[in-house]
């Protein structure tokens, strides 16, 4: 599997103007090759599918002579230009076929062109790059040089860009892009690795998972143990919910322009900035506590955030603040990538559930009975059955994914134990313990 390591680079003056000239050599090409597909677009008046990459990828020469500025880019990179470029001409002429095809309105547009004031991702495949210690060594075009002797020979443009807060990074590194983020320079790496495999054959140890907004997950498991994992991800959504709305307050009354207006827009995109390292460091600290737990496959409800969606005109405004924790702060998407990842890497398994009527069936008996959001417990009027909402919904997960290993199910009376897991502050993770029933 082939997984990403993100790190920070910091250039020199003198290298950050390199950079910024590969990124506008490749904003050019990029246009340029767009402008040619467009124009054999509209010359076919849109009946045919534009020019291959191949064609273009063989007039690569022809444009380096034509235009200086692409000899600075790397061979593979110029490739990999053309590559976006017939990626998204394809994705878009598909998008056109499928709506004339099937008598729909065509609202289907071509690319648009690439600003050159926005920095343009540098792709790297297999080669023109490697590792130096704390060093990244990434290669340009052909540049000529004069040797002892006075001669003019040419060479591989190299730069030495240090990495900032440099640690043991992976040796098998298949590809990478630099990437500019808010004034900062960015190396993806994208490495292979072997996922881990089972010592020995064993009965597969089964956790499921209900999702939540107030509390993160609740989990059963197949050994009669509840498991709560409380997460900081509200806390820091409200605090920074806050800030950002006061902050936008101030900023819709400044002049767009202005010297106050600058100096806002900065710090409501550091507001952003942090928000979202914040949230993240607590997903991947959470995704990699189960990941590293016992449990062979972890189940987590996948819930459709569009039926959550609030509109009772009863609860006013309450509707916007319910939508806002639901569709725009629940970031339960995103956890279930960093979990998928992570077990797979470990040689585990992540099954995302179907979590419909889950809340509302009980686990015992099978009643089903809708429940409002208020209501935190359980109780069936039919077999008397009392138990935690959440805790409800997981063991009606859980039942689901053993009914499909024919597994027996596993019943509300055989758990007897809660275990809950908190994080500080400081990022350690700490058990409390709570008797159920």
């Amino acid at each position: 599997m082939l997984l990403t390591e993100k790190v920070v680079l910091s250039p020199t003056p003198k290298q950050e103007q390199w950079l910024w000239q590969m990124s506008m050599a490749a904003t050019k090409l990029y246009n340029i090759a767009l402008q040619q597909r467009r124009w054999h677009f509209y010359r076919q008046h849109g009946t045919a599918q534009s020019l291959s990459y191949t064609y273009q990828n063989s007039q690569l020469v022809e444009l380096k002579k034509a235009f200086p500025c692409f000899k600075q880019l790397y061979s593979l990179v110029a490739q990999e230009v053309l590559r976006l470029v017939n990626k998204d001409y394809r994705s878009f002429w598909g998008r056109l076929k499928n709506q004339r095809l099937n008598g729909d309105e065509v609202t289907a547009r071509p690319p648009r062109f690439k600003s050159a004031l926005k920095y343009f991702t540098l792709p790297y495949i297999q080669s023109g790059f490697e590792l130096d210690d704390e060093y990244l060594v990434v290669s340009g075009g052909m540049e000529s040089y004069k040797t002892s002797k006075g001669k003019t020979k040419r060479r591989q443009h190299k730069e030495r860009i240090k990495i900032e807060g440099y640690r043991n990074l992976p040796d098998n590194i298949h590809s990478l892009t630099i990437s500019y983020e808010k004034g900062k320079y960015y190396a993806n790496l994208v490495y292979e690795i072997t996922p881990a495999k089972l010592g020995s054959e064993r009965p597969l140890k089964v956790v499921a998972f209900d999702p939540g907004v107030k509390t993160f997950l609740t989990g059963a498991t197949d050994s009669g143990c509840l498991i709560e994992v409380h997460s900081t991800v509200n806390r820091s959504t409200r605090y920074f919910d806050k800030e950002i709305d006061l902050v936008k307050s101030k900023l819709d009354r400044c002049k767009k322009g202005s010297r106050r207006w600058r100096r806002l827009k900065k710090a409501l995109s550091t507001l952003y900035q942090r928000r979202a390292g914040q949230i993240n460091g607590t997903l991947h600290a959470t995704a990699k506590l189960l990941a590293n737990s016992r449990h062979d496959i972890i189940s987590v409800g996948n819930p459709n955030k569009l039926g959550m969606a609030s509109s009772d005109p009863a609860k006013g405004k309450g509707n916007q603040r319910i939508n806002r924790a639901v569709q725009n702060n629940w970031p339960h998407k995103k956890f279930l990538g960093y979990l998928g990842y992570k077990t797979e890497s470990r040689g585990k398994y992540t099954h995302k559930a179907d979590e419909r009527y889950s809340t509302q069936t009980c686990s015992n008996c099978g009643n089903r009975q809708k429940l409002k959001p208020t209501i935190r417990t359980y109780k069936c009027p039919k077999c008397a059955m009392v138990l935690g909402r959440d805790d409800n919904a997981a063991i009606n997960l859980l039942n689901n994914l053993l009914t499909s290993f024919y597994r027996p199910k596993v019943n509300y009376r055989d758990y007897r134990k809660k275990k809950i897991y908190s994080r500080t502050l400081s990022g350690q993770w700490y058990v409390a313990y709570k008797k159920v029933g």
